[in-house]
């Protein structure tokens, strides 16, 4: 087994190295008040989700990515977070089906990142932070936000695995 890839508490955590890369998707901001399952299900019912999942030929993961309000730039008031689903964007995705102003596009540093696995348990009772110390490794601050695909809508291309993206830092 490579030193990078973990088991803790029944979760699989891998160590990733991702070079610097972009995201897209649909964005709003939100607060901790099920506006975001809402959100998604919404995208998913509009047939919107399903739109961005084609902008690829092959299946890809689609992410809920939460990040801090301030972070993306727009400074939004009142709220808690951004709240953008979205795919990373490659030069062999065609978004040309998408409206100039439709799809929201951010950058990302190079870093490394932890991906937690699980078939059956929600990740985040288990406190992302607090698992990825056990293997040396915590949250890299400098990057606030992380990838998840927790809600039922976005687990069509990972078989029903939960999935979460953290960017870290060795400790």
């Amino acid at each position: 087994m490579s030193t990078n890839e973990f088991n803790v508490k029944g979760i699989d955590l891998t160590i990733i190295d991702k070079p610097e890369h972009e995201m897209i998707g649909f964005k709003k901001s939100a607060k901790d008040d099920g506006s975001v399952p809402l959100f998604v299900s919404q995208l998913y019912e509009n047939g919107k989700i399903n739109k961005l999942t084609k902008t690829l030929q092959q299946p890809q993961q689609v992410w809920v990515c939460l990040s801090d309000c301030l972070s993306c730039g727009l400074n939004c008031s009142d709220f808690e977070f951004c709240c953008i689903v979205c795919v990373e964007k490659t030069e062999s995705h065609d978004f040309s089906e998408f409206a100039e102003d439709e799809l929201f596009t951010f950058h990302l540093p190079a870093s490394k990142w932890v991906r937690y696995e699980s078939y059956d348990k929600d990740i985040f009772e288990y406190g992302i932070y607090d698992l990825v110390q056990e293997v040396g490794y915590k949250w890299n601050d400098s990057i606030p936000l992380h990838f998840d695909n927790q809600n039922d809508y976005l687990k069509i291309h990972s078989k029903d695995r939960n999935c979460v993206l953290l960017p870290v830092v060795p400790v």
